[in-house]
């Protein structure tokens, strides 16, 4: 008995002791182990959401790149969808350069725009203006994207080289690649697919000439996931004093699904680039973007009232 009672006092000293322990760990537990690795998963939140620039899994989001052999690719990302779609304009084809800078092959038009100190924005523009394609973002090559392999999507995402996609537009991008299943990737090359005719080029050297209309099968892949169902109707205030520049840029707010019901000529205004204001935020928001025009709160009856002097013209 004294034996039993003495091993049940050991037993219950020794949990009183443990309990004792447990109490001083928990109380000597340093909080900082968890709210240093919660502070961390909260700034990098924060950092791709803060650098989340275009990407909203809504609408589809374009980019433009050069590639190796001088060809140019533009990829579209449809999130509704959950395609990738890249068309390839082959390097030979000949191209008017946007800002005036003259007829070249567009495999030439990325080094003109390092040259003259533009970047990818002169490829991009070009690309817009001759083809119809409304993208304003671009990279300096595609980095494997269309492989989606993730090596290929990883590299486009830390080391993309020289782009204006914002960090955390190329990691959704990079993500939504490695989504998309093989039966979702498609490309179009618009050499091959007979899109672009072939011909002697005016350095005398035969190449791609585009001829007639841009067709709508290509277009159709830029049409906006939102403004296509919503009627959003357009007016231009033209004060360029050059002609065609509203009507072209009428045919590009069409491809992305606006309608434009009215283009209003005026005096020429030399001070004047681009300004947009519309009822519809979110449409005014895109078209910013896309054509680099400050948004104004001028009152309006359209949908989306863009007005235009000769410095979009010198840069269109």
């Amino acid at each position: 008995m004294k034996k039993s009672a003495r091993r049940q006092s050991y037993v219950a000293r020794k949990k009183a002791q443990a309990i004792e322990k447990n109490k001083q760990n928990r109380k000597n537990f340093p909080i900082s182990r968890i709210l240093i690795p919660l502070g961390i998963l909260l700034a990098i939140f924060l950092f791709i959401k803060g650098s989340t620039r275009v990407w909203n899994g809504k609408d589809k989001v374009s980019f433009v790149y050069r590639e190796n052999d001088g060809s140019v690719g533009v990829t579209v990302l449809d999130p509704i969808l959950s395609e990738v779609t890249t068309l390839v304009i082959p390097g030979d084809t000949q191209v008017e350069v946007a800002r005036n800078y003259g007829t070249f092959r567009i495999k030439n038009v990325w080094q003109l725009g390092i040259n003259e100190r533009i970047g990818g924005s002169l490829l991009a523009e070009t690309v817009t203006q001759n083809f119809l394609f409304p993208v304003y973002l671009w990279s300096e090559d595609e980095a494997g994207l269309i492989g989606g392999n993730i090596l290929g999507v990883l590299n486009f995402v830390f080391f993309p080289g020289s782009t204006n996609i914002s960090f955390g537009d190329r990691l959704q991008a990079g993500l939504f690649i490695l989504r998309i299943q093989e039966i979702g990737k498609s490309t179009v090359d618009l050499g091959t697919s007979r899109f672009l005719d072939k011909g002697i080029l005016a350095d005398g050297q035969p190449g791609y000439i585009l001829s007639g209309p841009i067709s709508q099968r290509l277009t159709i892949y830029f049409s906006d996931n939102q403004l296509g169902n919503q009627n959003i109707k357009v007016n231009i205030t033209d004060a360029t004093g050059s002609s065609g520049i509203s009507e072209k840029l009428g045919e590009i707010l069409q491809v992305i699904g606006g309608k434009v019901v009215s283009i209003e000529k005026k005096n020429t205004s030399p001070e004047t680039d681009c300004l947009v204001s519309g009822k519809n935020a979110e449409v005014v928001k895109k078209i910013s973007n896309l054509f680099d025009c400050k948004i104004v709160n001028t009152k309006t009856s359209f949908d989306l009232d863009i007005e235009i002097g000769k410095k979009f013209a010198e840069r269109f």
